[in-house]
C-alpha cells in the first residue's frame, strides 16, 4: 500500500487540459522526465510528444510529484492483431502516431510509459498503466496492449549463459514471479505476455526483443 503522504504528493492529469501557452512548459517537463527515464536510444523527441498531444490528448497522461511532471504515458487507438509481428516503429508511426492512431479501432496501444529516475519506487508507473486501463474501459475498447522491454535479459545471459527469450521469460524469482523486472511490473498491472518479437526496437539490454503484453476488457 502506498504511504498516504506519498499519495498526497502525486497528481494524475490528462493532457487534454493542456492548451495554448501551457503547451511549451508542459512539453519541457515531459522531455525532462523522458530523458531521466530512458537511455538515449529509447528517448522520444519533443516533436513526437507534440504530435501525440495533438492527435490524442486523451491518451496523454502525466503524474506530477509536488507539482512537477515525473511520469509520462502516451497511447493511441488501433486494432489488436494477435498474429502481428510489427515493430514499435511500425505500430506507432515511429512514435508520431499520425498514420497509426485510428479512432475506429478496437484497442488501446500504450505507446510509452516513463518515470523519472529520481521518483522511481513511488508507484508512479503503476498509476500510469492503471490510468490507461481506465481509459480503455471508458472508451469501451476490447484490449489494451503494449510492447514491453526485457531489460534484464542481456545481463542475465552475460552472468550465466546464453538462453532463448522463451527460457528467460520462464525464470521465476524467489517469490514465484517472473524474473524480468519490466515483465513482472506489467503482470502486476493485470497484463500477460502474448508474443515475442525480435528486432522490436534498438535496445541493448533487451537484445532488441520486445514482448507484447495484453490486457483484455472483460467488463
Amino acid at each position: 500500500m502506498e504511504d498516504k503522504n506519498t499519495m498526497q504528493e502525486l497528481q494524475v492529469e490528462s493532457a487534454i487540459k493542456v492548451q495554448g501557452a501551457q503547451e511549451d512548459e508542459f512539453l519541457n517537463q515531459v522531455i525532462e522526465a523522458e530523458k531521466s527515464a530512458w537511455p538515449p536510444e529509447l528517448q522520444a523527441t519533443r516533436q513526437k510528444f507534440k504530435s501525440r498531444l495533438k492527435l490524442f490528448p486523451q491518451g496523454f497522461v502525466v503524474v506530477k510529484d509536488n507539482g512537477k511532471i515525473k511520469g509520462v504515458s502516451t497511447s493511441q487507438i488501433t486494432i489488436y492483431d494477435p498474429d502481428s509481428s510489427r515493430t514499435w516503429d511500425e505500430i506507432t508511426d515511429s512514435g508520431m502516431i499520425e498514420k497509426t492512431h485510428n479512432p475506429q479501432g478496437d484497442s488501446l496501444y500504450v505507446v510509452s510509459v516513463g518515470v523519472s529516475a529520481d521518483t522511481q519506487g513511488k508507484g508512479i508507473g503503476g498509476i500510469l498503466v492503471k490510468s490507461q486501463i481506465e481509459l480503455a474501459k471508458k472508451l469501451d475498447l476490447k484490449y489494451l496492449f503494449l510492447g514491453a522491454r526485457i531489460p534484464g535479459y542481456d545481463a542475465y545471459c552475460r552472468q550465466n549463459s546464453d538462453i532463448s527469450v522463451d527460457e528467460y521469460l520462464r525464470i521465476k524469482n524467489e517469490k514465484g514471479e517472473t524474473y524480468d523486472p519490466e515483465i513482472r511490473f506489467y503482470e502486476r498491472q493485470g497484463l500477460h505476455p502474448a508474443k515475442i518479437i525480435s528486432n522490436f526496437e534498438p535496445d541493448r539490454q533487451s537484445r532488441d526483443f520486445g514482448i507484447v503484453m495484453v490486457w483484455e476488457n472483460k467488463s
